[in-house]
C-alpha cells in the first residue's frame, strides 16, 4: 500500500474533501455502482485498486472493506484517467497522492487529434481511416507503426486502410511502449484475443446466420455483451496471476 495515501486516508483529509469519508459501502455495493458507468470492472480490479494507493477502504469489524462516497469518486477518477488518457496506474495513484495535499496533479502529455475550426476535438467518422489519418489522429511514429503492422496488431485492407477502431490500438501501444513493452512481445497477447473472438462468433453464429435483420442486429448486441463479459473476465483472471507474481 501507498504509504503517504494511507497516511493522508488516516487523518481524513484525503481527495475529494466535499463529499463523505465515512465508510458506508461493501465493495460489492462500489461495484454495482460504478459498473454502470464502467461495465468491465471487476470487483478485483477495485481490490487492485488498493495496492496503488488509489483508495484505501476502511476494514469493518467483520473484516470487509468498507468504502465512502470519496472512495467511489477515486475509483472514478482512475477509470477515467485510464479509459480517457490510458494513464497508468502509477501515474495515477501519483496524481491523487498530489490532489491529497492540495497540489495540481501532473498534466497528461497531449495526443494529437483533428481539431475542428470551432475548437472541438473530432474523432474519425469514417469506418475505414488512412495511414496519414492514423499518425494525425494518434500522434504515433512511423516506426511505431510499422512495428504493430509487423507484429500483426494492426492490419490495413487490401486499399491501405485501417478500421478508426485502430485508434484507440494505437493509442494503448504507445503507452505500452513507454513501460518497456514493445509490439512484438504483444502477439501473444493478439492470438489470445482472436481465441476469444472465434468464441463469441461460435456463440452468436446461429441468429447472425438467420436471414433477417433483427436477428442479425441481436447476434451483434450479444457479441458486445460477451466481448464485455469476457473482458471483466480477462482482467479478474490478470489480477489474480498479479497478486500471485
Amino acid at each position: 500500500m501507498n504509504q503517504v495515501a494511507r497516511k493522508v486516508n488516516d487523518v481524513g483529509s484525503s481527495w475529494p474533501p466535499e463529499v463523505s469519508h465515512e465508510p458506508t459501502m461493501s465493495i460489492g455495493r462500489v461495484h454495482e455502482i460504478i459498473v454502470k458507468e464502467f461495465p468491465s470492472v471487476s470487483q478485483a480490479k477495485l481490490r487492485n485498486f488498493e495496492k496503488h494507493g488509489i483508495v484505501c477502504p476502511a476494514r469493518m469489524p467483520n473484516g470487509y472493506r468498507g468504502y465512502s462516497l470519496a472512495d467511489l469518486e477515486r475509483i472514478r477518477y482512475a477509470l477515467k484517467a485510464q479509459r480517457d488518457s490510458y494513464l497508468p496506474l502509477n501515474q495515477i495513484g501519483e496524481n491523487l497522492r498530489l490532489l491529497d495535499f492540495g497540489e495540481e496533479p501532473l498534466p497528461v502529455q497531449p495526443v494529437m487529434r483533428v481539431v475542428a475550426s470551432e475548437g472541438q476535438m473530432r474523432l474519425p467518422v469514417s469506418s475505414r481511416i488512412t495511414l496519414q489519418d492514423l499518425l494525425v489522429y494518434t500522434g504515433a511514429s512511423e516506426e511505431l507503426l510499422e512495428k504493430a503492422v509487423n507484429a500483426k496488431l494492426i492490419s490495413p485492407d487490401f486499399s491501405s486502410r485501417f478500421s478508426s477502431g485502430t485508434v484507440a490500438v494505437v493509442q494503448a501501444l504507445e503507452v505500452l511502449e513507454k513501460q518497456g513493452i514493445e509490439p512484438r512481445n504483444l502477439r501473444s497477447v493478439y492470438s489470445a484475443i482472436n481465441s476469444v473472438l472465434d468464441l463469441i462468433d461460435r456463440v452468436v453464429a446461429p441468429e447472425r446466420q438467420k436471414n433477417n435483420a433483427a436477428a442479425k442486429d441481436r447476434a451483434q448486441i450479444r457479441a458486445v455483451e460477451l466481448s464485455a463479459q469476457l473482458a471483466s473476465l480477462a482482467e479478474a483472471l490478470l489480477s489474480v496471476g498479479v497478486e500471485e507474481l
